[in-house]
């Protein structure tokens, strides 16, 4: 019996009652499985990423929404992709160039009805300057969900180009007062290409862990952000325990439709209470911003509580306890620690023609009203950052708990002209 030609070769000619068969070396960007299996060139879109043909040719990298295209593929060189640069921005996977950037906000507002329990929407080109679109009107207000109140609204844009839309779930309850009795583990989700229509409204159960009192644990203010370690989608958002402490929790997902982990697993726990997460990304690693929910209760590990502090972890990865609060002051007091600001919401963007990041956290007790800090380093004391005076920085009136997705210049011309 002849040896079969090895993994990584093909069969040149056939072994004889003398001769063993022929094997050749296959060459780097192909793939030969051994035996008598044809050479086959690695296909369009796929490269050899070891320089082996004994394994199988993988995908190229995908450039998305924010990057472009900086050399394509090959069958022996994977695709790499570039930032966009000068504050313009992508839309679409492995796009091969940019265009003029903008954002658009998402918000709730400051009443108790249905209309302000909806999705809001504004934009701005500078990242400052705010303007509301559809003269204040809800851009989606649910019907026919329970009670149709939805809050903490989120628009991520996936590698696919298209956005998500999810919040916390209030449909079992028509105001702050009765919401207690009823929480939620679930969070509303909808789909959109355009962030003019929305579509597959649903619900989602995040987890059926308990709250404190036989009720619910609550999912509040959920946010997506896409772990490439993983390749999923991770959905960040605070929980109640027993006891009532809150902790920032993650559950993953692919398709925003079912949970990878139904137990969900905890991301962030400081010790004390801690709500309203959001994540910015950079050099390699995530910043999360947070609201400390104690008051005056979280004893030597923090300060007296209700304003914004910042943890970090050390790669893009969203992987449970690897954030870590360096430093227990509060971006949102300045130099006066001991002043509380009463805060939450926190929302970051980077200003994308400078390396320079604006913080805004909703004043939470003035109903509506927005305040502004800023840094040229991620990596400073949280108490350095800069408080903007108002003047530097508008809004809508009555803006609830907002954040931002970034746009195409061509894409928010497209929303104006329709709101």
């Amino acid at each position: 019996m002849h040896t079969s030609c090895a993994p990584g070769t093909r069969q040149t000619a056939p072994g004889t009652s003398t001769t063993p068969a022929r094997c050749d070396a296959c060459s780097p960007g192909t793939y030969c499985a051994g035996g008598t299996a044809a050479l086959v060139d690695c296909a369009e879109g796929t490269w050899d990423d070891d320089a082996d043909p004994a394994t199988t040719c993988v995908a190229w990298t995908d450039c998305v929404p924010g990057e472009h295209v900086g050399t394509e593929g090959s069958s022996t060189a994977d695709r790499s992709c570039l930032e966009c640069t000068n504050g313009e921005h992508t839309g679409t996977m492995n796009a091969t160039s940019c265009s003029p950037g903008a954002w658009v906000l998402s918000y709730f507002g400051p009443a108790q009805d249905v209309p302000n329990d909806s999705l809001h929407l504004a934009y701005s080109t500078d990242g400052l300057h705010w303007s509301t679109l559809a003269d204040g009107r809800p851009a989606y207000q649910l019907t026919g969900m329970g009670t149709n109140h939805i809050r903490d609204p989120f628009l991520f844009r996936k590698n696919d180009g298209t956005f998500v839309y999810i919040a916390t779930d209030w449909t079992l309850a028509n105001n702050d007062s009765n919401y207690w009795n009823r929480p939620s583990s679930k969070i509303f989700v909808a789909d959109s290409t355009d962030l003019i229509t929305f579509k597959n409204p649903r619900l989602i159960t995040l987890t059926n862990l308990p709250g404190p009192s036989a009720t619910p644990m609550h999912a509040w203010a959920p946010e997506a952000y896409y772990d490439p370690d993983r390749k999923l989608y991770a959905i960040i958002w605070s929980g109640n325990d027993t006891t009532g402490a809150n902790r920032i929790y993650v559950s993953y997902t692919a398709d925003f439709v079912t949970i990878v982990n139904p137990t969900p697993d905890v991301l962030f726990d400081p010790g004390y209470s801690v709500i309203d997460a959001t994540i910015t990304q950079w050099n390699d690693r995530n910043y999360l911003f947070f609201k400390d929910e104690t008051d005056s209760s979280g004893g030597a590990l923090t300060g007296s509580g209700k304003d914004i502090q910042i943890a970090r972890s050390s790669t893009l990865a969203l992987d449970p306890g690897t954030f870590t609060r360096w430093s227990p002051d509060y971006i949102t007091r300045g130099s006066t620690q001991s002043r509380r600001r009463a805060t939450e919401g926190p929302f970051v963007i980077k200003d994308p023609r400078q390396s320079r990041w604006y913080l805004f956290a909703d004043y939470y007790l003035n109903g509506g009203v927005f305040g502004c800090w800023s840094t040229t380093d991620l990596d400073a004391d949280p108490g350095s950052w800069t408080e903007l005076p108002s003047a530097q920085y508008s809004f809508p009136s009555g803006v609830r708990h907002a954040n931002a997705v970034r746009v195409t210049q061509a894409e928010l011309d497209v929303i104006i002209a329709h709101y």
